[in-house]
């Protein structure tokens, strides 16, 4: 009996380390997407500087000596790099054969579900980009390598900068980490623990000590939006609202004048309660599901 319960443990490790190897090669994929996407755009632009822009021959001697923060070239890297992950992770999310079939969208998208995630979405966003700034002024050296980041979305490329951060990139990005690695983790751990390891690789994604941060924190809700209504849609709703936000604040952000204090603390307030109601009804609605399915 000890050694079938033995034989028992030491196969579930081996499964368990299998999956963890599947998720860790998923996310490596997605890193060598970058370099990949980097080479396909400088083929692409040596091309057409050569044959088609002759006078742009400085644009090849940036790129030359990898100094790339000015100009599109960059988002141009992003996109391209999203769409292949978009394309491949996709694929190994339709894949995964354990998901509830048939599946009622409807439920998922039930009045209830649709407050939570938006006011998640919304409200996080106003608090983060708040907590953003006071920490950026108290400790600037901290944020110089995260303002480079931000400064790389410059309005030179502002169509194809917005077409990425709100649309392709959330949608690349909850494919990669709420639905490939997210589900092979799930294979072997407990939700709460599957859903910290894809949000601690979401947070290393992105290359930085501070938009590492908030994306393992904007990770773990992410997830569990997916958790709770059953389906990555709803999770990608909740992260293009999310990055859509961030363009509303900037364009608040810019008024001037005597009201601009006051319409900031507005602000701010109405993205705490938002925050607080959202944040508060998805950890009902998580508790609910877990309960379900312990006793299921």
């Amino acid at each position: 009996m000890k050694n079938m319960i033995s034989n028992k443990d030491e196969n579930w490790k081996i499964v368990r380390n299998r999956v963890c190897i599947r998720a860790l090669l998923i996310f490596l994929g997605a890193l060598l997407m970058q370099m990949l996407a980097y080479m396909v755009c400088m083929i692409v632009m040596t091309i057409h500087v050569t044959v088609f822009d002759k006078k742009n021959v400085e644009i090849l001697q940036q790129i030359a000596q990898a100094n790339t923060k000015k100009g599109p070239f960059l988002i141009w890297v992003s996109f391209v790099s999203a769409l292949l992950c978009l394309i491949w992770c996709g694929i190994l999310y339709k894949k995964s054969s354990w998901r509830v079939h048939p599946f009622s969208y409807k439920k998922a998208f039930a009045l209830k579900n649709c407050g939570i995630l938006f006011s998640t979405a919304v409200g996080g966003c106003i608090v983060l980009t708040a907590l953003l700034s006071i920490a950026g002024a108290l400790f600037p050296k901290i944020f110089v390598q995260y303002n480079q980041v931000m400064d790389h979305l410059s309005a030179d490329s502002i169509g194809i900068t917005m077409f990425y951060v709100l649309l392709v990139g959330p949608i690349s990005e909850e494919f990669i980490f709420r639905g490939a690695i997210l589900d092979r983790f799930h294979l072997a751990f407990p939700f709460w623990i599957a859903n910290t390891l894809q949000a601690f690789l979401f947070g290393v994604y992105h290359m930085n000590l501070i938009q590492g941060l908030y994306a393992f924190l904007l990770g773990i809700l992410l997830g569990m939006i997916r958790y709770v209504t059953g389906t990555i849609l709803a999770n990608i709703t909740a992260h293009i609202l999310f990055n859509g936000t961030s363009y509303a604040i900037s364009a608040i952000s810019a008024v001037k004048g005597a009201a601009a204090p006051w319409i900031t603390i507005v602000l701010f307030a109405v993205g705490i309660v938002l925050f607080l109601v959202g944040t508060a009804g998805l950890r009902k609605e998580y508790q609910k599901k877990m309960l379900r399915e312990e006793q299921s």
